[in-house]
């Protein structure tokens, strides 16, 4: 039955020997390269995955108390690292980058912040970053400027996909803080991924704009006791999550994170709920596939059988399955759903059908007078 754990197996051997992975680019908050008045009234970030890409879209309102000025600002973005090549770390993995102030496009250009002169502290730039910079000429009073650029996400042994995006470079505008923000995320249709349950003390006020679920407590993996409670995961069917807050001063970035499989088991239900999946690792790295299977019990069997349907959202009929699968932060019924063409979620066809001889063996054992 190695044909059932092949995939799953060349993809962690590939990963762990990608220097436990490869990170591409980062999105940031536009951040003043030298000193200035000008507050950050407003931003609505906009983030939309396109695959391994993350198309941001960014509406910015600057508010100017004095006379005319011209600033430069800048955009940073560490250089890849990990399983890159040297030449894939000479440049951004930024694409379509664009700023607009008013009607007007605005020419830019780019450099490692170290080569440019700009002073900085370091919760802008390490020096090694990509900086994108730009004059603006900010007129007294509010100042529109619109923000739009592509940028690559990485992946590790832990997670198959994340995308970072630097909020704390917000509160480097005279004000310290931006004082209205909302985010806009959209991960795509069906997707299971976690944010920060909070970027300060407070705990973040996230909302499904669309049809969803957020699970009810926060979350931490085994191998971050220091991080304890940090993850908020978030089940998408269609729509955007959501953030909105007031003089908004995060210190701390968002992650967003698509988890590999041995660590997303853990983020399925709350701690204090039995994971009745805990054992299904067992299945892709177990000696014997056929062996782990025989030893489940006749209850395992049946969730497992019934797995990728919870999570395509069926609606069972049988009270006991909806009540076990309603814990499972991503399992969110559709009555009009139809049991057709489900997708290979967790359960391969070839374990499903090592299941249902499991189950049909121990009905004709029993069947046997």
């Amino acid at each position: 039955m190695r044909k059932i754990i092949l995939p799953l197996l060349i993809l962690f051997i590939q990963q762990a020997k990608a220097n436990d992975g490869v990170f591409y680019a980062m999105g940031n908050t536009l951040v003043p390269l030298k000193e200035t008045t000008i507050r950050l009234k407003k931003e609505i970030l906009n983030l939309d995955r396109k695959g391994d890409w993350m198309q941001v879209n960014i509406y910015f309102e600057f508010f100017n108390p004095g006379a005319e000025r011209e600033l430069t600002v800048g955009f940073v973005t560490p250089p890849a690292f990990g399983d890159v090549s040297d030449e894939e770390a000479k440049h951004p993995f930024i694409k379509d980058f664009m700023v607009m102030v008013g009607d007007r496009l605005l020419p830019f250009k780019i450099a490692k912040m170290e080569e440019t002169g700009f002073k900085v502290s370091s919760k802008v730039s390490e020096g090694y970053d990509f900086v994108y910079h730009f004059t603006v000429r900010f007129a007294k009073g509010v100042t529109v400027i619109r923000h739009s650029y592509l940028y690559k996400g990485g992946g590790s042994v832990e997670a198959r996909q994340d995308f970072d995006y630097r909020l704390t470079t917000g509160t480097t505008w005279a004000n310290s803080a931006i004082d209205d923000f909302e985010m806009n995320i959209d991960m795509g249709d069906d997707s299971y991924f976690s944010v920060p349950a909070s970027f300060s003390i407070a705990p973040a006020s996230w909302q499904i704009a669309g049809i969803g679920r957020l699970s009810k407590t926060n979350f931490s993996l085994p191998y971050m006791p220091e991080d304890k409670d940090r993850l908020k995961m978030v089940y998408l069917r269609k729509g955007k999550l959501q953030l909105r807050a007031s003089a908004f001063k995060p210190v701390q970035d968002l992650t967003i994170n698509f988890w590999n499989l041995h660590n997303e088991i853990n983020l399925w239900c709350d701690n204090k709920e039995q994971n009745d999946f805990k054992g299904m690792m067992d299945m892709i790295w177990g000696d014997s596939v056929e062996a782990t299977v025989s030893k489940l019990t006749d209850n395992e069997l049946r969730l497992y059988r019934n797995l990728n349907y919870a999570r395509m959202g069926y609606d069972f009929k049988d009270e006991s399955l909806k009540r076990i699968f309603s814990k499972y932060n991503w399992y969110l019924p559709d009555p009009l759903l139809k049991p057709d063409n489900v997708p290979d979620y967790y359960v391969t066809k070839e374990l499903q059908q090592l299941i249902i001889a499991e189950e049909k063996r121990r009905k004709l054992k029993t069947d046997i007078p």
